[in-house]
């Protein structure tokens, strides 16, 4: 929900409220956020406390604008996060800046800026003291806390290093905000002020507040994610921030970039939910509810196919999967329809993968609850595109099932038919996601007729000992795109890297029983070999395979990203798609 109020002296405010209007009742329930269940018995009672909490946060709303309103001289938006409110301000002078926290950032071998010379003066001189005896040189991330004295209202000052000016970027722009904003919850601040928006730096964003804001509220929230649903002991002594203040000039492209942040990081954030979630919650039923949950609130059309209407298609290979589970499989079809170039997004939504009888090593097991991490983002990315209402018609499709051993599994050396006919050897059980995806793609293509396809799989192990966590592999059958997703990749720092699928790998998918054998006869290229079985399952559509097994999940944080679900692909797939439009 948007508000805009004009006074002589208040320029805007806005109150954002996570993807809903504050009226809609249960609007901002948990599983807007991704949370573990879409109905509670206490859903009523929390839907009215909700509705009653933020009616009384907008009386004292108006109440604050018309007792204050000769008195702000600045952009003020306060912003509804999962339940938090985010205060974040514009102003050219950092003094005012009230918070227990300000983070300010420092080049090395710099000279302060006029700005810094004014806070080092406020604070006699403790930033250059602090330089002088060579207690913060400026190296990336470095941190160094000094005291304010009560000279001015912010209690604490946070040095961060910005490293050396002529490499310092968006990204990193986004990593020492990361950084910035999970050492200010470290000091049990509550909220903290961030001037790291009034960086000069060199390079064709500096000057951009929109995209510097964007950069930094993206960056901001997604490092302060914390997965704690099931946290009851001692669950009051997580720390959290409450409140963030962002200094800077531009009002009205400050704010472009946070509205779009927070929608961004609010998709994002959804995946991550999602994966993190245990698989005896995140059911191929439960992504569906999400799905027609989505559809109810948001311009979008959701066809969701049970078992019975998915033996009537004919998606033997999707069934092939799902038999050994006792969870009934989904087929979830999402459309949003805004503008004449059309894509398809398809997401590999495997919410449990034990190998079937394929068994995979106890080992780590409890980790392959994230094999529906492309489902996720499919979801979120369809989410996103409506909320930011991008000019594009998009289809989001998602074959969602378990792959469990039991009596009733498919078996090793089993044969099935495809949706497009074609037979296929099933020699791996455990090489089961391009099974489900061969069917979906094919149902795009036939169906759904859109002018580009890409798919988003946890395929292959076989990619993480390639490419690492630092990119995705890509694949496919359309150069120009493919180029156009790198871009994307590179600006929003969700890389992707591309493999060949060249003719000489199609020889060892060959099967000498049915079409196509499910795994390569030879073990090496195995993400390669496993792009080209889904290209047997294309026609002529236009095809992009992004291999996200090293992406999807981390098992230590970074700057902005926690361990564990990364919500990869969100923004990768936004910005493919506003360039992909124009």
């Amino acid at each position: 929900m948007e508000i805009n109020v004009s006074s002589e002296d208040l320029s805007i405010w806005f109150i954002f409220s996570s993807g809903t209007s504050i009226f809609k009742e249960g609007s901002a329930s948990k599983e807007t956020a991704g949370s573990s269940k879409l109905k509670s018995d206490s859903s009523s009672k929390s839907m009215l406390y909700k509705s009653f909490f933020h009616f009384i946060n907008l009386l004292h709303f108006f109440y604050r604008i018309r007792k204050n309103s000769k008195k702000i001289k600045k952009l003020f938006i306060e912003v509804v996060i999962l339940n938090t409110m985010v205060n974040i301000t514009t102003e050219k002078n950092i003094l005012e800046a009230k918070a227990d926290v300000l983070v300010v950032g420092l080049f090395e071998q710099q000279p302060l800026s006029s700005m810094m010379q004014q806070l080092d003066d406020a604070l006699n001189h403790e930033i250059s003291n602090a330089i002088t005896q060579k207690r913060f040189t400026g190296e990336l991330k470095e941190i160094c806390v000094l005291s304010t004295q009560g000279k001015m209202p912010a209690k604490q000052i946070l040095l961060i290093g910005l490293g050396d000016k002529k490499e310092f970027t968006l990204e990193t722009l986004r990593k020492v905000s990361g950084v910035a904003a999970k050492e200010a919850r470290e000091m049990n601040a509550k909220s903290f002020a961030n001037a790291l928006l009034l960086v000069d730096f060199e390079g064709k964003d500096e000057k951009n507040e929109e995209t510097k804001a964007l950069a930094i509220a993206e960056a901001t929230i997604l490092g302060l994610y914390q997965f704690t649903h099931y946290k009851t002991v001692d669950k009051e002594k997580i720390k959290k921030i409450d409140s963030m203040i962002l200094i800077g000039n531009n009002a009205e492209q400050i704010s472009k970039g946070i509205n779009k942040a927070m929608i961004l990081t609010e998709c994002t954030n959804l995946v991550r939910d999602l994966v993190n979630e245990p698989s005896n919650v995140v059911t191929p039923s439960h992504l569906a509810a999400i799905a027609e949950k989505m559809a109810k609130e948001l311009p979008l059309k959701t066809q969701i196919f049970d078992k019975k209407q998915l033996e009537k298609l004919g998606m033997n290979a999707i069934l092939a999967v799902t038999k050994g589970s006792a969870e009934e499989p989904k087929f979830i079809v999402l459309s949003y329809q805004n503008g004449k170039k059309s894509m398809a997004i398809v997401g590999k939504g495997i919410t449990f993968d034990s190998g079937g009888l394929s068994l995979k090593p106890e080992e780590h097991m409890e980790d392959m609850k994230i094999d529906m991490a492309g489902a996720a983002t499919v979801l979120a990315t369809m989410k996103a595109a409506a909320m930011l209402k991008l000019p594009i018609t998009l289809f989001g499709v998602i074959p969602t099932c378990e792959n469990m051993p039991s009596g009733t599994a498919v078996k090793p050396g089993d044969i099935v038919t495809g949706f497009n006919g074609k037979t296929i050897e099933i020699l791996n059980t455990d090489a089961e996601g391009r099974l489900v995806l061969s069917d979906a793609l094919a149902y795009t293509e036939k169906e759904l007729h859109p002018e580009l396809a890409i798919d988003l799989a946890t395929l292959t192990g076989a990619v993480i000992v390639a490419l690492g966590s630092h990119a995705a592999g890509m694949m496919g059958t359309d150069q120009k795109n493919m180029d156009l997703l790198v871009e994307a990749g590179e600006e929003t720092f969700e890389r992707v890297w591309q493999l060949p699928l060249w003719d000489e790998y199609k020889e060892n998918m060959k099967s000498d029983l049915a079409d196509v054998r499910n795994i390569s006869k030879i073990k090496e290229a195995g993400s390669i070999t496993g792009a080209i079985f889904l290209q047997n399952f294309i026609d002529s559509m236009p095809w992009i395979h992004l291999d996200i097994a090293g992406t999807a999940s981390l098992n230590d944080e970074r700057e902005y990203l926690p361990k564990g679900g990364t919500g990869y692909g969100v923004r990768l797939l936004i910005k493919f798609m506003e360039k992909y439009v124009q």
